[in-house]
């Protein structure tokens, strides 16, 4: 026993040395073979207190993945406008940060990484080793005395690899840099989470805004039914423009149908990117350069049957004629709207997107990993240094043996020189794909960023001409409806007037959409949140 303790504390002293060894200093929780002691301590705790036990068996769950949560399916209408939240695309965006499933796989492509550098630093781990054995020898012969002998014996031992001339080193630095990659690999997935959200969040303001348009045009078209079969009751207008007007009201009914149809779509699309798990539903807020609507859109979508225009706001001619443009809402379209260009040169572009973009940076640490594994494949040549420490037992019918073995040894193991030299070549190869690769992701960022940069400048400066087309057609439908009301034209006149008007809102707003849209993109290609 006097021979087997120091051989005891030798040997937990170097699994202390070397776990320290191999742990990260700023975030690995440092462990040493008092970590025994530690652990015997808190189980001793643990039946003690039942509730040490709960904590620690919920501590457990938290590494398995949460099952998703999906909402109850809305059924019947839309909760009062009081009951609802706002939700900015701020709001959303953050919400599909914590809720996006996808994220949270990026995440654990993070860990799985870092996991690497554990594995190549155990390389500096000591490796235990045991074994029992049993012979029998029987020795017979013509000349000899018949003999048998029995032995029984056991050893235990630790082998630790104390240097490898970098080879390992090499390896540690490949887990590292691949690690890199992947935060980067996950920075670029939040960038488009970041993308798909924003851009459902215009979506369902722009649905909004052109349902505004159609409920707005319900209104007209209903004023023109009236006043047509009105004056068509004093003999001033004929029946096929009763009928004419008929027919546009119900085509109005029809696109605000449509209009309702396309808001609730763009909303699922947005809780879809979101992957909302609420039961509550919500309301969206306008952004700095699509604010079209006064309140926010909180005003409440109305049923075509119930609209009516205003008859506080219907004018009429001295004759005492209803002026039909005297129902239009025009004002909750573009009065309030605000237009607010990136100040950001094409230059300043390209630059911070060759600064930012996550996806290049990995691919740069994909040619330091590239980089390490050919300078471990290199030292393949160069030789171990290991540490061995054995003891053992041997008890025989007469004798027995305790040997206790302490030494060092430096060795080459197996080498194919003819395979290392073609390892070579392909390592080689491969940090040349990864230089290639950054190469091409440089030029397409470069393209790609001056494209986006250019389709948003353009539509800029569409925005102002379009805004001023609404106002004159506006304009246009007001004089044809004047010169309606006075019989100075017919009935397509007017009609397409009111035509030219409600198309040229719709296309303003399609405009600012996509002026949004070309303002994320460049956004996104930039590397920018």
């Amino acid at each position: 026993m006097k021979k087997i303790a120091p051989v005891i504390i030798l040997s937990f002293l170097i699994l202390a040395q070397s776990t320290l060894a191999i742990e990260e200093n700023n975030t690995a929780t440092k462990k040493s073979f008092f970590s025994f002691f530690k652990k015997n301590k808190t189980k001793v705790e643990n039946q003690e207190n039942p509730q040490n036990k709960k904590q620690k068996k919920a501590k457990k769950q938290q590494f398995r993945v949460e099952e998703i949560k999906l909402p109850e399916v809305r059924t019947g209408k839309r909760p009062p406008l009081s009951q609802l939240s706002v939700m900015t695309i701020e709001d959303c965006v953050e919400y599909a940060m914590t809720h996006n499933p996808n994220l949270r796989v990026s995440q654990e492509r993070i860990n799985a990484a870092k996991s690497g550098i554990g594995q190549q630093r155990a390389n500096y781990a000591p490796k235990l080793t045991g074994r029992v054995n049993y012979n029998h020898n029987n020795n017979n012969g013509t000349r000899i005395v018949n003999s048998q002998d029995n032995s029984l014996g056991f050893n235990v031992g630790i082998s630790e690899m104390i240097w490898d001339f970098g080879r390992t080193t090499a390896k540690i630095n490949m887990a590292k840099y691949d690690t890199q990659s992947a935060q980067y690999d996950y920075d670029f997935d939040v960038l488009g989470v970041i993308y798909e959200v924003k851009i459902n969040y215009y979506k369902v303001l722009s649905a909004l805004a052109n349902l505004d348009i159609y409920e707005q045009n319900v209104r007209i078209n209903t004023l023109n039914y009236e006043r047509t079969k009105a004056m068509f009751d004093e003999g001033l207008k004929s029946k096929i423009d009763v009928v004419n007007a008929q027919v546009n009201l119900t085509d109005s009914k029809i696109q605000l149908v449509e209009g309702q149809n396309n808001l609730e779509t763009a909303l699922i699309a947005l809780k879809n990117s979101m992957y909302y798990e609420e039961d509550t539903d919500f309301i969206v807020k306008n952004t700095e350069n699509f604010s079209f609507l006064k309140a926010d859109y909180r005003k409440k979508v109305e049923s075509f049957t119930t609209i009516k225009p205003p008859q506080e706001a219907i004018k009429k001619t001295p004759d005492g004629l209803i002026m039909l443009s005297s129902g239009i809402e025009h004002r909750d379209i573009i009065q309030n709207f605000e237009f607010k260009p990136l100040t950001l040169t094409r230059k300043e572009a390209v630059e911070e997107a060759l600064n930012l973009r996550p996806d290049l940076k990995s691919n740069e640490m994909l040619v330091l990993v590239q980089n390490e594994s050919l300078k471990a494949i290199k030292r393949q040549y160069m030789p171990e240094i290991t540490g061995d420490l054995t003891w053992g037992y041997t008890k025989s019918e007469s004798t027995y043996s305790s040997p206790l073995q302490l030494g060092a040894s430096v060795g080459l193991g197996s080498i194919n020189p003819y395979g290392i030299h073609y390892q070579v070549k392909e390592g080689e190869s491969y940090l040349d794909i990864a230089l290639h690769n950054v190469n091409i992701s440089k030029a397409d960022i470069f393209w790609e960023v001056q494209t986006n940069y250019v389709n948003m400048r353009q539509l800029e400066r569409k925005i102002p001409l379009m805004n001023s087309k609404v106002k004159a057609t506006l304009e246009n439908f007001e004089l044809a409806d004047g010169r309606y009301s006075v019989g100075l034209n017919n009935y397509v006149e007017l009609q397409d007037a009111l035509t030219n008007y409600n198309n040229s809102q719709l296309n303003f707003v399609e405009a600012v959409f996509n002026y949004n849209v070309a303002r994320e993109t460049l956004l996104k290609s930039m590397g920018v949140r």
